[in-house]
Formats: structure tokens, sequence, C-alpha cells
């Protein structure tokens, strides 16, 4: 009995109350222990013929003094319910072969379980979950993530077990979606695995903990909940909501007539799963790595396994495979820029020749209804954001402000590389830095700490590491453009180049730093009028192109804590974007006076920025705030302390290696695992 209880005091602290319990053979027997108790090993050798199980959770010390106190009754009058759990302290993925109900599994039904399991350890693993605990079930494969979480949390970590399902399960292994309950019990590791008959061919096996870190780190729940988070993009693909009876989307067909080849369907827990041959936007991630997913309630998603593809979702899928399918989304505009306004005109030009639609009323009925399955999504990458807002609109625009220093421009030339790792193109302007300077600064972020060194000229700078640099230009090269100051910063000429080239190129995404480096003509007797002409150009911009613009406002100097009246220009500026954000660094003033607006918010040790939603007018979001932490070597923030920012080429620059456990005994691991 020295693996089970090297197992319990692994699982748990040695004071911890846990129940064990065995549920077949009928009677149910159980009993409550302290982790450590020696009496643990001396009960269930009582049974010698049964299959024992362990809450993974902590039980309320209350349930120590039930009738099974310290030794195992037969027939208890009660077992652990999820009420009398104090908290998670694990999450359980168990990868179980199919096979049929009531017998153990074979050799090749529990080889391809442990290829399964593998490949889920690999790919969360190279998200940032902290090394596992792996297990042998006798079955399957158990791999066992430390977490700290309330029992609140429980929609969370069924999502999430919903979601890798969708990615991971196949014909011959499911991953269990229904170990998300607090109270959930698991095998007593050490003690043997009895279903149906030994056999030769299906033996009985004691389960064991094979594999397990020097030093047993929790994963952070934020990364959890991104995870989970997918569940919920998952989108319905009928294109008219009135016609959803007889025009149902048929994604069968949608892929055969699109040359999209299927190698295997498989049924998943919440629909079907179509394995592709190929990425589309990568062919080299072959064999399934790429799926499509069709929901029993009726939306669709999609998901590759390779990081540099983790950002695509149905909607960038479905874009790529059919160019036109978007085409009359309600993000686009009519309104042309092709010819721009005069210096000192109204923003909206003049109709062209041979334009006879005018000005109109609409009856109500003939109004087409509005169908959010056909917007576009930039997304920001920081989760805790995109939670809130969905991510940026194309055909929207986005205006941030802040103080001095705050991080406004770290922060949206941050989302300006996600973006291009959500497969965009971006053009920006820099009024305050030349080209080269934000090369320097834009290298820094993409390469991400891992990449960086410490200048030898300079022990407070960091550079490139060697090598890195031209990496990163072959991977951004026709991604990104920076408008050349060299050219002047007229604001037309800023402006109808930015316009010009996103046209040409197809760019999704422009950010303009900043608005009050734009120079205005001399005379203009209204300025801050000025400015919002500017602002409207934009926004008459990212309608017409179907672009999202993040264009960077200075405020008002002020001594109070800075409210959105603070944006410069009048209020017209504010009023046309679509979302206004205020960026504070959290320092001595802004601790001093956040309290008088947000009493209850709590700021957690080594924030150093945080995001002010002030408005959102697609979702109605305000007053949300996002923190974020600072890493000064790659001049990157993050919305999870010590998680760098996930890029496309992120994978092709690094190998994720796992050679740092200690492995419990001599199983053969599979290639997945090492």
């Amino acid at each position: 009995m020295d693996i089970t209880l090297s197992g319990l005091t692994l699982l748990h602290q040695p004071d911890d109350i846990i129940e064990i319990r065995s549920i077949d053979p009928k009677p149910v027997i159980s009993g409550y222990f302290r982790a450590d108790s020696p009496a643990i090993a001396h009960e269930i050798a009582r049974y010698p013929n049964r299959t024992f199980y362990q809450t993974m959770n902590p039980v309320k010390s209350a349930c120590y003094a039930r009738e099974q106190h310290e030794r195992l009754v037969e027939r208890p009058r009660e077992t652990t319910s999820d009420n009398d759990i104090v908290g998670y302290q694990w999450i359980l993925i168990d990868a179980d072969p199919v096979r049929p109900s009531g017998v153990s599994a074979s050799k090749n039904e529990k080889e391809a379980a442990r290829r399964v399991a593998g490949m889920a350890m690999k790919k969360l693993m190279a998200m940032g979950f902290s090394e596992p605990v792996v297990a042998d079930s006798g079955n399957g494969y158990h791999l066992l993530f430390k977490i700290h979480a309330g029992t609140e949390e429980r929609q969370v970590l069924s999502d999430f077990l919903s979601v890798l399902d969708m990615w991971f399960s196949t014909d011959a292994v499911k991953i269990d979606t229904a170990v998300f309950n607090p109270a959930r019990i698991t095998k007593l590791y050490g003690t043997v695995a009895r279903k149906g008959a030994s056999t030769l061919e299906r033996p009985h096996r004691q389960s064991s903990i094979i594999r397990r870190p020097a030093d047993v780190k929790e994963t952070p729940m934020a990364l959890v909940r991104n995870i989970a988070g997918e569940k919920q993009k998952a989108v319905p693909t009928s294109e008219n909501p009135r016609l959803r009876s007889s025009n149902a989307f048929n994604l069968d067909q949608f892929l055969s007539d699109y040359g999209i080849q299927v190698i295997q369907k498989v049924p998943i827990s919440s629909g079907m799963k179509y394995q592709l041959a190929e990425c589309p936007f990568d062919p080299s991630h072959k064999h399934g790595d790429a799926a499509v997913f069709a929901y029993s309630n009726g939306s669709f998603g999609f998901h590759c396994f390779h990081s540099s593809c983790a950002s695509y979702h149905w909607h960038e899928f479905r874009e790529k495979v059919d160019p036109d399918a978007y085409v009359n989304s309600p993000r686009t505009g009519s309104q042309s820029l092709a010819q721009p306004a005069q210096r000192g005109s109204d923003v909206s030009p003049a109709p062209q020749p041979g334009n006879s639609a005018g000005p109109r009323m609409l009856d109500f009925a003939e109004i087409p209804n509005y169908d959010r399955s056909k917007i576009i999504v930039v997304r920001s990458r920081f989760q805790a954001l995109d939670n809130r807002i969905g991510g940026f609109n194309r055909g929207e625009m986005s205006v941030w402000s802040g103080g001095n220093a705050s991080g406004k421009s770290t922060l949206v030339s941050q989302i300006g590389l996600a973006a291009v790792t959500e497969g965009c193109k971006v053009a920006m302007f820099s009024g305050e830095m030349t080209a080269s300077r934000v090369r320097e600064w834009v290298l820094l972020q993409a390469a991400g700490p891992d990449f960086v060194m410490q200048d030898p000229l300079s022990p407070n700078h960091f550079c490139l590491k060697p090598g890195i640099e031209q990496k990163l230009d072959a991977m951004l090269t026709g991604k990104l453009s920076i408008y050349d100051n060299d050219f002047g910063t007229d604001w037309e000429r800023v402006t109808n180049t930015i316009y010009d080239w996103v046209r040409k190129n197809g760019a999704s995404v422009v950010i303009i730093d900043n608005l009050m480096a734009l120079d205005i003509p001399t005379g203009t007797n209204d300025k801050y009028d000025m400015q919002s002409r500017i602002a409207k150009r934009f926004s008459a911009m990212a309608k017409e192109l179907n672009v999202h613009v993040h264009f960077i406002c200075h405020p008002r100097k002020t001594e109070a804590f800075l409210r959105k009246g603070d944006i410069s220009g009048t209020a017209d500026l504010t009023n046309v974007a679509d979302n206004v954000f205020m960026v504070h660094r959290v320092n001595a003033d802004f601790m001093m006076r956040y309290k008088t607006v947000y009493p209850k918010l709590v700021i957690d040790q080594d924030v150093s920025t945080v995001i002010e939603i002030m408005k959102n007018r697609d979702l109605g979001v305000v007053d949300e705030i996002i923190k974020l932490y600072f890493d000064r070597r790659s001049r990157t923030l993050s919305d999870v302390k010590g998680l760098p920012p996930q890029h496309a080429w992120t994978e092709k620059m690094e190998q994720i290696t796992m050679q740092d456990f200690t492995v419990v005994d001599n199983a053969e691991l599979p290639a997945e695992w090492r």
C-alpha cells in the first residue's frame, strides 16, 4: 500500500479530510480519513476484491465526524456531496477508451487512450498550463492539474472539459465531460481497477501515478477560463433568422462545395467533429490537426491544434474558405472615401455622378434583421477584455485615452500584433516616434521575454537575441506597415495614404497614435471641432473598408481621476466612437483616486496597468476594469501574471520540451509525453 499512500500525500495535504469509497459491486463502502492516516491501508485490505476511489478535493472537516470516521462502513447513510467540498484543488482530465460497458480495456484500447492523454497534456502545457500529475487509471489515463478555485467555478470546469472533448475525443477515446463537479471521486491510485472478468485480453490492472513534476505548481484559473470560453465562440450560421427552418445551413454540403477534405467524422458529447485533411490557414497542419464542429444546438465552430492557428474560429474559417461569405456584413457601410474631402470642408464626400440613390425612409417590415453571425471580430488576445466586449468588430472605431506614461501606446501596438496573429494586416501611424523607433518597440513585443536579452551596452535596456530579428522580419513582412513620417503628418495626407494602403492590401486594422500628432491646417478657428472631424473621417473609413480603427487621443490635463469627458476634442469625438477605453497606470496617484469611482475595486499586487471600459456600443458594456501585468523585458502586457502574449509565430521560434518530470515507475511513456 505504499504507492497508495504516496499518491494520497501527493494529491492532498496531510491533514486534508478525504472520503475513500467503493461503489461496485454493491453494497457501497465508504470511510472518512485524514490523508496521512495509516488506517487507510488497513481498512482497504479488508476488501481485497474491490476497486476503491478517493475524493479529489478537500472535504469539509465536519464530515470527518460521520459514522464512517477513520473506518470503512458498508451502506453508509451519507457520502460526500458537492456541498461538502471546501473548494477545487484539482482538475481531472480522464481519457477513457471506448469499449462495451462492464469490461476492462484491451492493450490497444489503453494505448489509444495514452496517445490522446499525451496530446492533451502537450497542448495544455504549450498554452501555459503547469505540469500535471499523470496517472494510469487501470483502463485509461488521467491528467491532474493543480488549481485553486471556489465551488462556484463549477460551470467553468464543465465548459473546460466540454472544449477538451471537442478538441481531443476520437472514435476510440473520449474525454470524460462528467468529472467537473466538486465532489467527484477518482481512482485511489495503487489499488486494482476491476471491471468484469479478468481475462488475458482484458486483464484487471493496478492503477498508479506514473509521472509527476518535481514541483507541483498551480495552473492559474485564468487559463482554464480562457479555454472554457472557447465553448461560447460557436456561432449560428443561419443567413436570416426568419428563414432558419427552411434555409438551415448544411455543413456537409458547404465543405463538399468548397473542396474541404474530411478524413473522419467523430461524434462528441456536444455534436459532431469533422477532422480535416489539412488546415486551410496552414496546409502543413495535417492529419486531423484542424477540425470543424457542428453542435447539437445548431451552431458551428473551428479549431486547429497548432498555436499559430489558435486565434482562428468559425468566422475566420468560413471567410477563408468562402471570401464572399461576409460581403454583406452589417459592419460594412456604403460611404466612400475614394474622393477625399477638401481641406476645411465637411467630412462627407459629395454624391458621385450616376448614384441616383438618395435619402429615403424604410418601412419597418423592409428592414433586414441584424445578423450577428456576420460580424467579423478581431480579438485583442487579452482574454479578460475579449470576454467582456467580444473583441473588436470590423467596421467600428475604438478611442483610447490615458495620462502620460499610462501605457496606451504600448497596449495598442500589442493589440496590433495580436491582430497579425489573428491573420489580419495592420496599418499604423505614430506621430511621436520615427518608423525605426516603432520597429524597435514592436520587435521586442513580438519576440516576447523568451527571445530577448539584456543589452550589453545598457543594463536597463533589453534587445533581441541573435537571429531573432531575421525570423521576425520574415514572419511580419507584408502584414504590418508603418506610415513614413518623413513625408509629414498633415492629417489629410496621413488619412489618404493609409486609406489607399488599406484598400490595396486588404488590411483589417488601422492604428492612429495619436490624434494630437496630426497636423491641422493653420488658421483653423476651432481646433476641437477639427479633431472631431478627423475622428469622423476615420470612423467613416472603418465602415466603408470594414476595418477596425484604434484611435489614441490624449486627455485634457486634470488633477482628478480621468473620465470620458476629459478626452480632448468635443463630445462628438467619443460619441462617434463605438468603444471608448481609458488606460490607467497603477501608480500612487491612481491608488489615491480610483476609490472615488470604484469603491469596491481591489487592485492585486503587481498589477501595473488597468483598462477602463467606458463605452461599448455593441454589447453595452461600461464601467468594467481589466487588470494587466507588465513585462519590462519585452514591453508587453498580459492579463495573466507571468504568461507572455502567445503570437502566431511563437510555435515556429521555440520547441516545447517536457523533460523536468520525475517518473514514478518504469512504465513506457508515449512519444507525445517526451
